[in-house]
């Protein structure tokens, strides 16, 4: 076909051919560099700078890096805090990534269809009210004298408390109900998308409804785990507000009880007047996210090509 005959086949007043596209896209990428470039970049120019008299300086030096990547071997606070980050995150997104499918997939098949929507509204529900008082409201539950110990107590086991306030678990409870409202929509819409006939054809075929799941359903649904994943992972380096106020800023695990990485920042921010220290603890973090992102990527662009 000729540049010609795609011209002519090409509609009318299409987008792509009208300058008005950029007056489209004018407001998008203003958000886009005043809300995500311009702090990105300057918090990589503070991590930059130097201290002088309890004065952030401007300057350009690596100084504050070389501190930080130089306590990983005297004293590996910060790669500990950040090992530790790394742990809470893959085990919290393992966990409410296994909790939304399996909400994901009792929705698409045994909900019927009428009522799906209603059901994924009630699923996000929680999305819509504030992360902190629902942070609150676990305290409330999982506290030594909260509403969890007073069941217990309440129907005859006084003698079993609940210890779970200000440990790594109570942690991830609080990440879980902060992630399953999205992560239910994100694995809800994959499997929603996959061919109902293959379904019925593996049944008329004499599958099993397991032999179905695990050789039709789950590898059609790598994709959206995959992305689902990612999504956990990111969400789970950065948060400090459920290490702080449920796993009050550390919890015990299998490298000690250390906090997170992100508690750290915030510790190192409140309690210090060297801002461009912070600010280059931050930037380790920002690349540590965007590497994991970039993992759940070609992970993610590979197992669609598989499926296709």
């Amino acid at each position: 076909m000729t540049d010609d005959q795609a011209k002519a086949r090409r509609p009318m007043g299409s987008v792509n051919d009208s300058p008005l596209k950029i007056w489209f896209l004018a407001p998008l990428i203003t958000l886009l560099v005043f809300l995500f470039l311009f702090p990105l970049g300057f918090l990589l120019w503070v991590g930059l700078w130097r201290v002088e008299a309890f004065q952030a300086v401007p300057d350009f030096s690596l100084g504050n890096y070389q501190e930080i990547f130089g306590s990983f071997l005297s004293g590996p606070r910060y790669g500990l805090a950040l090992l530790q980050s790394l742990w809470v995150a893959v085990t919290t997104a393992t966990f409410a990534v296994g909790f939304a499918y399996l909400i994901a997939l009792a929705l698409a098949f045994s909900v019927p269809a009428r009522w799906q929507r209603l059901a994924l509204l009630l699923a996000i529900a929680p999305f819509w009210s504030s992360y902190v008082l629902r942070l609150y409201a676990w305290q409330t539950i999982l506290s030594r004298n909260g509403v969890l110990n007073s069941i217990l107590k309440q129907v005859g086991l006084s003698d079993i408390r609940v210890e779970v306030i200000y440990t790594q678990i109570a942690t991830r409870i609080g990440l879980v109900h902060y992630l399953a409202p999205v992560l239910v929509v994100i694995l809800y819409v994959g499997v929603l998308a996959i061919d109902r006939v293959l379904i019925e054809a593996a049944r008329e075929l004499g599958a099993t409804r397991w032999q179905t799941f695990t050789r039709l359903i789950l590898p059609l649904s790598r994709f959206g785990l995959i992305t689902a994943a990612s999504f956990a992972v990111i969400v789970g380096l950065g948060d400090a507000l459920s290490g702080n106020l449920l796993g009050g800023g550390a919890g015990a695990s299998i490298i000690g009880k250390l906090p997170t990485y992100a508690s750290m920042i915030m510790s190192d921010y409140s309690s210090s007047t060297n801002l461009p220290r912070t600010s280059a603890l931050a930037t380790i973090l920002i690349v540590v996210m965007v590497a994991s992102l970039m993992i759940g990527f070609i992970a993610a662009d590979r197992a669609r090509r598989r499926i296709s």
